[in-house]
């Protein structure tokens, strides 16, 4: 009996060891788990935070907005660098920091703020900002997520300068870079929240030295303050096992089999709290993988999983692949009209398109505002211009959203790998086949060619060229005039601006303005043209000078004040100015349109509508804007007959000039039919080669010095001219 008793007691000890050492190590494996959910949760973070960080600052409308200049309105009121940031990620704090070191824009908790850098993080955000402009220009553009303490909270900080990425529309200027922040502050809420996601309980900042010196932990260095340490309560399964079982053997220590039994089942039971405990740690790290890798609009793979899938793809040199660099047409003006919930659900529906278009194995990839890239295998070149043409057929399909429908266009740029070709540069050479395809009017496809390499650095020269012949005062003013269709005398001249450019001899605008356009280079160069034709019609025996505005110009803040000035500097009658802009500005932004006519206006300067009937409202147009005067296009004074439909459209813009009481210049005149038809007829204005071709300034002068009449030449003197 005492040795049945001694064998009992025996087993109850060994049993009650037993499932103590077992208790003991499921706590330590758990408190393991725990600790390594912690550092996915928090490392996730991080992740987060640069990637966000490198998609906006290497951004081109951002370099233009927040380093070129400070546009509050385009990154905060249009939410392009606004309050999405706080409400979709979660990022307490914005800075961008200019090249000076002062804080240009910052947002807290999704508001405008004028807080600084310096006021938010202490004078060792210095060093941060500094490794972010040497970072620039170089593989690794946003600095490693470092730690930083904000009014006592730890807080995840990350700087990257800001550039132009891969916009070939925005031009760099030099200097130092601005530099821009994310930062998320870990509030104790937060930092709470934080940890549920994880299944980490209370994840929290240690309450004091107690706290602190207890298990698990991590110890966190801070750049700008003191250490902390993150605890939180991990799951104690042993522990709980302990609780459950030890009362069951303590009053069934006699009934060692039950007591085995109920050990058997209670140990099934921890192995299953285990087994479940790590299952959700599995989902959660692929949840935080994926998080990492997608876009959070379109849940397709972002920028950084696309450069991971080419790196492997590349690997194997006879793999057939095929690069497709896709923007979408016509999206800017959904944003615009119906605002950014609207584009995200647009875009949500391109990108379930896109991802039906293709077949297993091709990837998508969402890498800007409306760019998208997909990387397809298996393919010849005619089966790659099978899938262009499906993917622009697939996207141009009626859109219907909660605003209405919209149909959007798709220019693709395609590129094949090369020998020796990386990542970076097919991304490239796509990027410069799809600037062609736009080139060729959009909705269609095109192969980068070696070509475009050539035609990109002749681009380039030319731009160079035109800042140089600025510098150097290469550009000249001719002047057509344009006559009284009674009595044949100039009433104006309109300045024709002309490039002598030192090896290539005189240079027409049609070569040089659209480059000039889409630099901006317009800008400097309109001024110019302004000053110059004001200066010269003072000159001149009261006639006026008309000059040509473009939508560049239009939408510049500063346009009614390089008037005024070209007016004051000269001395000029402001009634002797005319500025001529064309429709398509108003089409673009009739409101901004409307409000830079009316500052002209007050200035006292004429406005006309040039190429006027090529529009689409140009009535409503003429009613709602301060127009003094219409210019007939030339594609309708060429058809002039003494029959026929052209005719009918000039007498009735005619009739509509006379009826609105605005002067009416008909452009173009070639032949002595024309002129007489547009007499008869009662047009206000001439103006044409029949009558004068332009002129430099001294001929101009010799023909107002001549009586002001015109001598029309022989046919065969215009056919030589």
């Amino acid at each position: 009996m005492a040795a049945l008793v001694g064998a009992i007691v025996f087993a109850f000890v060994v049993a009650f060891a037993l499932l103590t050492w077992i208790a003991d190590d499921q706590d330590v494996i758990a408190e393991a788990r725990s600790v390594a959910l912690e550092n996915h949760a928090w490392q996730g973070r991080r992740d987060l935070l640069a990637t966000t960080l490198e998609d906006y600052a290497a951004w081109g409308a951002a370099y233009a907005n927040l380093h070129v200049r400070v546009d509050i309105d385009w990154a905060y009121a249009q939410a392009n660098l606004g309050d999405t940031v706080f409400n979709r990620l979660g990022f307490t704090h914005v800075f961008v920091v200019g090249p000076s070191g002062e804080t240009r824009y910052a947002l807290v908790d999704g508001a405008l703020s004028s807080s600084t850098v310096e006021d938010t993080f202490g004078p060792s955000v210095a060093d941060l900002i500094a490794r972010a402009r040497q970072a620039a220009g170089t593989n690794t553009t946003v600095t490693t997520p470092g730690l930083l303490t904000i009014g006592g909270d730890p807080a995840i900080v990350s700087a990257a300068a800001i550039s132009t990425g891969a916009d070939w529309t925005v031009t760099p200027i030099p200097g130092p870079a601005s530099v821009m922040l994310f930062a998320e502050r870990m509030a104790p809420a937060r930092l709470k929240a934080l940890g549920s996601r994880y299944f980490v309980d209370n994840l929290r900042v240690a309450r004091d030295a107690v706290d602190a010196a207890a298990a698990p932990a991590v110890h966190l260095a801070f750049e700008n303050g003191a250490p902390l340490t993150l605890r939180w309560d991990p799951e104690r399964p042993g522990r709980r096992l302990v609780e459950t079982v030890l009362p069951l053997v303590l009053c069934a220590g006699a009934a060692m089999a039950m007591l085995l039994a109920l050990f058997a089942r209670d140990s099934r039971r921890a192995s299953g709290l285990i087994r479940a405990s790590e299952r959700r740690l599995q989902a959660a790290y692929r949840d935080v993988e994926r998080k990492a890798m997608h876009d959070a609009t379109t849940g397709l793979p972002n920028r950084l999983m696309l450069d991971r899938h080419m790196d492997e793809r590349l690997q194997d040199p006879t793999s057939r692949l095929a690069l497709l660099f896709l923007d979408l047409d016509r999206f800017k003006p959904v944003n615009d009209a119906h605002g950014h919930a609207a584009g995200d659900e647009v875009l949500q529906q391109v990108a379930e398109r896109l991802r039906r278009s293709l077949p297993e194995g091709d990837l998508v990839a969402r890498v800007g505002g409306d760019e998208f890239v997909v990387v397809a295998g298996g393919l010849d070149q005619e089966g790659v211009e099978r899938l262009c043409r499906r993917l622009i057929a697939t996207v141009a399909a009626p859109i219907r959203h909660a605003f209405g429908e919209v149909r959007l266009g798709l220019s693709i740029g395609v590129a094949m790998p090369q020998p020796e070709c990386d990542a970076g540069e097919l991304m490239r050479h796509a990027d410069l086949a799809l600037y062609r395809a736009k080139e060729a009017g959009r909705g269609t496809y095109r192969f980068f060619a070696s070509e475009m390499n050539d035609k990109i650095l002749g681009r380039r020269k030319l731009e160079a060229e035109l800042w140089r012949g600025l510098e150097q005062r290469e550009f000249v003013l001719d002047f057509q005039p344009r006559y009284d269709a009674r009595s044949m005398r100039v009433r104006r001249a309109e300045a024709l601006l002309r490039w002598r450019h030192p090896t290539r001899g005189l240079v027409g605008p049609s070569e040089f303005v659209p480059l000039a356009e889409e630099t901006g280079l317009i800008v400097p160069l309109g001024e110019w043209v302004m000053r110059a034709a004001c200066a010269a019609a003072v000159r001149w025996p009261d006639i006026g000078v008309s000059v040509n505005v473009s939508a560049v110009q239009m939408r510049d803040d500063g346009l009614s004040a390089v008037v005024a000035d070209a007016l004051l500097r000269s001395g000029l009658e402001p009634s002797r100015l005319e500025i001529e802009i064309t429709e398509s500005v108003l089409i673009e932004d009739a409101d901004r349109a409307r409000a830079v006519m009316l500052e002209l206006k007050a200035l006292g300067v004429r406005l006309a509508m040039d190429d006027f009937g090529t529009g689409y409202s140009s009535l409503g147009y003429l009613r709602s804007f301060p127009f003094d005067a219409i210019k007939i296009d030339r594609r309708f004074v060429a058809d002039l007959a003494p029959r026929g439909e052209a005719r009918a459209i000039v007498q009735a813009i005619l009739g509509l000039g006379r009826a609105l009481g605005l002067t009416v210049t008909a452009e173009g005149v070639e032949t002595p039919e024309q002129l007489m038809l547009l007499r008869v007829d009662s047009c206000d204005e001439v103006q044409g080669f029949y009558l004068a071709r332009p002129l430099a300034e001294p001929d101009l002068l010799d023909l107002l010095d001549a009586a002001q009449t015109p001598e029309p030449r022989s046919a065969s003197a215009r056919t030589a001219g």
